[in-house]
Parts: C-alpha cells; structure tokens; sequence
C-alpha cells in the first residue's frame, strides 16, 4: 500500500528513520540483527507517527479543532504535546504516575496540560487513563482523538511503518512489543495485505495482558512503562497470531545497562527487551538469520531513573544475575552500523 497524502505531507521530521544493523554470533552461527531507530523521530519515538497520522487524519476529516485530549504512558502524549505545540492546538494529556519524569517534564514544557489519573477500585491504569480523558473531552470540548481504541493508530504504522522496513528487506522476522497494540496490529495487518515468509514476533514481559485472549489473570504490575500492557489491546485477535516471546523485566534492565555500557545502542527500555526477545529466536535457529526490531524510542528517557526506579523495581539481586548471565551475550554483539537505505526505501 502506497503511503498516504497526510504522511506525505508531514512538515515534521517523522518517518525514514536509520536502521543499525549487529552481527551476533551464537553458537557456530553468524546472524544479522537490524535496529530500526525510532528515537530518531522528531520527537523521540514511534509514537511520534501515531500522533501526526491521528491528529492529521482526525482535522482532514472534521476540519480545524481548538484543542485535544488523549490517553497516553509517555511517548504518545509527549509527541502530540510537542506537535499542537507547533501546530498552535490547546492539548491535555492524561497519564499516570508511571510516567517517565523525561515524559512529564516534556509534556509541560510544550505547554501541554498533564493530568495524573487515579484508578478507581479494580481499574487498570490504562482504563483509568481513558476514563479520565473522555470525561475532560466532554466537559471541556475537546476532540478525544483516543489511541487507544482509534483505528488510525495501527493504519498509521500499517500504511507508514512497516513498508518503511519491508522495503530494507527481506526479514526471516520482526520483533516488537505491544504498548497500546497499534504497531504490532498495523504491522500484522500489513503482513496480511502482503502475505510472506518473516515471521512477526510480539516481545512482552510476563504481566502484559495486551494479547492474552483471557487477560483477567494477569494480575501482576509492569515495572517498565511501555513495556506491555496489563489491559488486552483493542487491537487484538490479529489473524494470523503473531508468535509470543515473553522476556523477564530484571534481564530487560540488565540488558540495558549492559549495551550503554558497551556503547553499543542508545535505545529505550522497551526496546531492548525486544532485542533480547530476538536474541532469544536466533538462539533457536540452525540457519543464519537476518531479522529487524522495532525499537520504540530512546535511553535518554530512562537513563536518570534506572537506579532510583527501575532496578529496585526488579529487585537488585534479580538485577544483578541477569546481568551475569547477559554479560558474554551482550559482549558478543557487534556493531556494523548503518544500513544503507534503497533507492525503494528512499522513494516511499
């Protein structure tokens, strides 16, 4: 599918991002694993497509709006702060006291409001968030643009983000995670639209209910924003089901302070439990692989918090064992660097 006119004309510095490629070698194996670099959006994520594709889409077909609200854990309500901003639209952004401190401080300085919703007795704190946003659109007027459930949000990576990295194919498979749910749906329904060999991997940590058919057992709270979702996606029951890796949240830490370490990559959290999501599937293989990860954003947003929030989280001794049992993995990556971009690539 071509790219729409509204990506076209995106006057940001959205899409076209770098792919770094690693050489990783397990076992008498040699493989290629490619980053696509998402923190290289204008505003420092994936989510910064999401928010345009809506907020383009949502004026294109109501017409000009005064100001919106939205739901969001950080990287959405940070992007679209960023772009009302510039677009001169009022714009309130509801999260929780998850939020990075990177995201809340950025959403403020766009001169966005940041209201922290309070889950109500058995509400999630994604439920929550979408609460509060839609009684804020009633009472004050604002469009809801609502991520969450808007099927702009996976046509945003469907038309835009996956044939952005399909055309620096071919893959044997992509990995991502879920967060809301929109880019692993828009890319499963790419893959469907152009039906092909790679495999489409979604990487959660194990208290993400995000694509679990029965998540009411999915009790346990997420230790790293982003990082899944303890409500099922509204964009779930994709066909065919992606395949399911599930990566602990201490390896995921340990992971990340192992790769700043050895300057290897700057991506977020989240991110890096994907690459270990995919490190996991080429340790699987007895063929070399080539296989891409999509990756969210970037570690400047959890550079300051890691040893004051997210460690403890996990607990340091969990912490630190992964981080023995990661260290020989990790120093086994290479970097190559840079993907050069097609003539394919560069014309979409």
């Amino acid at each position: 599918m071509p790219f729409t006119t509204v990506v076209a004309s995106c006057p940001f510095k959205i899409g076209h991002t770098p792919l770094t490629a690693y050489q990783v070698r397990i076992g008498d194996l040699t493989h290629e694993l490619l980053v696509k670099e998402e923190r290289c959006n204008e505003f420092g994520s994936v989510k910064d497509r999401v928010a345009w594709y809506i907020l383009s889409k949502t004026i294109e077909k109501i017409g000009p709006v005064k100001s919106v609200v939205d739901a969001s854990s950080g990287n959405y309500g940070n992007a679209l702060a960023c772009i009302c901003q510039r677009l001169g639209i009022g714009a309130t952004i509801v999260s929780s006291a998850s939020i990075s401190a990177h995201n809340a401080a950025q959403i403020k300085g766009a001169g966005a409001r940041l209201v922290i919703a309070e889950p109500k007795p058995g509400e999630t704190s994604n439920a929550a968030r979408m609460r509060v946003a839609g009684e804020i659109a009633e009472k004050d007027g604002s469009v809801f643009l609502d991520q969450y459930s808007n099927p702009l949000n996976p046509a945003a990576h469907q038309n835009w983000t996956a044939p952005e990295l399909f055309a620096a194919g071919p893959f044997d498979a992509v990995f991502m995670t879920s967060s809301s749910g929109g880019t692993s749906r828009g890319f499963a329904d790419y893959k469907k639209a152009h039906p092909g060999p790679t495999q489409l991997c979604l990487v959660e940590p194990e208290s993400s209910c995000a694509f679990l058919d029965s998540p009411s057992g999915c009790t346990d709270k997420l230790k790293i924003p982003a990082f899944g979702s303890q409500r099922r996606s509204s964009f779930a029951g994709m066909k065919p089901d992606p395949g399911m890796i599930r990566m602990d949240e201490a390896a995921t830490l340990a992971a990340f302070t192992l790769l700043h370490e050895h300057q290897l990559s700057k991506v977020g959290l989240s991110s890096v439990g994907v690459i270990l999501g995919a490190l996991d599937w080429l340790s699987r293989q007895d063929t070399p692989s080539r296989v891409a990860c999509i990756c969210a954003d970037g570690d400047e947003r959890y550079l300051d918090e890691i040893q004051s929030r997210y460690i403890p989280a996990v607990g340091q001794q969990a912490y630190e064992a992964a981080r023995a049992r990661l260290a020989p993995v990790i120093a086994g990556m290479r970097l190559v660097g840079p993907v050069q971009q097609t003539a394919k690539a560069a014309a979409q």
